[in-house]
């Protein structure tokens, strides 16, 4: 079905704009967002860069269409058309998976600098901000309920529920955001790739993902906003606190290629792979140990003391 609906760039558009639309009527379909890039990634990897941009015509126009003027085509094109639009040409150029999602994870974290520092030297205290924003919200939410009849007991319940929602909201609202965009496109990416490789992967750069290795530096940097998220008061705190758990993600895919070597290794059944990546998407606990042995494998290496034992002198760059 894939394949004959990336065949022709009205056809992707058309599916892209399907996915994005769909959920805003039925709520339960949300997730399918998610999959908004994928169409655009293949319809540009199968046919180029003039048909990638008639589909993110087809897709902006179906967005135009919703109302609420120019700011959500833009925020469409933003979160979920501007970069599978540079991925795929990056890919046809002969660069590899792991390099579009380094460039993924430099964009993420220039626009999240550019967030902090311009808050910051705009004078804007952005906990403060949002949750005076999302405080008048609740309050009319609040006010609604009560208009309706709805018992003080069960109204005072929910209010106490949002403070909790809204303060960590507004501590974490910048992480949160590029770091679910992030995860939609590397999930986006790799389920391209895969679809390539199944159509015969022409023009794709062969590579091995389970053998990924993050660069030994990085840690520091990470370790260094954790020090601020922990020690530090005020904008730093907020900066270590966003920062740090932006850094932190590439550490679960990391994990995942310890993952996926390891399933390699045993020579797992499709079955049991299936069952350990579905698992991912609904076990938090399962998502942070992999996030974990990712981060310890700097300093540990699994692959090379389970896996990899003829690899090299010094695999993992430090």
């Amino acid at each position: 079905m894939l394949s004959r609906l990336t065949v022709h760039p009205f056809a992707a558009g058309a599916m892209a704009t399907f996915l994005l639309l769909l959920p805003l009527w039925v709520p339960l379909l949300t997730p399918l967002q998610a999959l908004v890039p994928l169409p655009l990634l293949l319809v540009s990897l199968r046919l180029g860069n003039r048909a990638a941009l008639i589909a993110v015509l087809v897709l902006l126009t179906g967005a135009s269409v919703v109302g609420g003027g120019w700011p959500f085509p833009l925020a469409v094109f933003l979160l979920f058309a501007a970069f599978p639009l540079l991925a795929a040409r990056l890919l046809r150029m002969g660069w590899q998976t792991s390099h579009c999602a380094f460039i993924a994870f430099l964009l993420g974290n220039v626009v999240l600098l550019l967030l902090l520092g311009g808050s910051t030297l705009l004078g804007w205290d952005l906990p403060v901000l949002l949750t005076r924003e999302m405080n008048t919200m609740k309050e009319a939410v609040m006010t609604a309920l009560t208009e309706q009849g709805t018992g003080n007991a069960a109204v005072v319940e929910l209010g106490i529920s949002l403070d909790r929602i809204i303060a960590w909201v507004s501590l974490l609202l910048p992480a949160m955001v590029l770091t679910s965009w992030y995860l939609i496109q590397m999930a986006n990416l790799l389920i391209a790739r895969n679809v390539v490789q199944r159509w015969g992967g022409a023009g794709l750069a062969g590579e091995n993902l389970a053998t990924v290795r993050l660069p030994f530096l990085l840690v520091w940097l990470l370790i260094a906003m954790a020090a601020l998220a922990l020690f530090a008061q005020g904008a730093w705190r907020y900066v270590g606190i966003n920062w740090g758990l932006f850094l932190a993600i590439p550490y679960f895919f990391q994990g995942l290629a310890i993952l996926q070597r390891a399933l390699q290794w045993y020579r797992a059944s499709p079955v049991v792979r299936a069952a350990v990546y579905t698992a991912l998407f609904f076990w938090t606990g399962l998502v942070l140990l992999v996030l974990l042995v990712g981060l310890f494998d700097t300093w540990i290496d699994f692959r090379l003391r389970f896996f990899d034992n003829k690899e090299g002198e010094n695999p993992s760059g430090r």
